[in-house]
């Protein structure tokens, strides 16, 4: 696998494979370039790419230790660090999916309100939150995090037709309406 790595030096697969073969110290070793380079670049399906590695439980545990550790030093950096702000705020969402997956949906909202409070204007974390009060149950909050997450881009379907869904499902029929209405066009075609 190793030889992938070094011939294709720009490639994720190779090193996103070497994590399902590797384990102990040389999956530590390899999982905090992975990881690192994927906060970095701001990437937000990072978790979803690594959680497959959660059915080892040393893994997991191995990913939470790490991502909190970078957490806790990007939080008590500086504004004139050398690191990217955006860092943190990855980490803090990368770690909200974590324990949200893990049920720990507590703890999961507490760190979304933190990165919300550090970016208000991220729909990513806005729709994060809703789905993890739905997961919790609370369906009206739900709804109006989606809602907080589709005024930051009006324009935007997806955010308008999951707002939609939300609010249904929070069993407000004439808001969803009108929302889904906002996007639908009325046919001017008579027969």
């Amino acid at each position: 696998m190793q030889e992938f790595v070094t011939q294709l030096p720009r490639a994720t697969a190779p090193r996103r494979l070497q994590l399902n073969l590797a384990t102990g110290d040389k999956f530590k070793e390899l999982v905090t370039p992975y990881l690192t380079t994927g906060l970095t670049k701001g990437i937000p399906s990072l978790f979803a790419d690594v959680k497959a590695l959660y059915v080892d439980k040393e893994k997991q545990q191995a990913i939470e230790n790490l991502v909190e550790s970078l957490r806790e030093e990007y939080s008590s950096l500086s504004p004139d660090a050398d690191v990217e702000p955006t860092m943190y705020l990855w980490t803090l969402y990368f770690l909200a999916q974590h324990y949200s997956y893990l049920s720990q949906h507590t703890k999961a909202l507490s760190l979304l309100d933190v990165a919300l409070k550090h970016t208000p204007t991220l729909p990513e974390l806005h729709m994060f939150k809703a789905r993890v009060l739905k997961r919790n149950g609370d369906y009206f909050g739900a709804a109006r995090c989606l809602n907080d997450a589709r005024l930051l881009d009006g324009q935007d379907r997806f955010l308008n037709t999951k707002c939609g869904k939300y609010i249904l499902r929070a069993g407000m029929v004439d808001e969803a309406n009108t929302i889904f209405g906002m996007f639908t066009k009325v046919s001017s075609h008579t027969t």
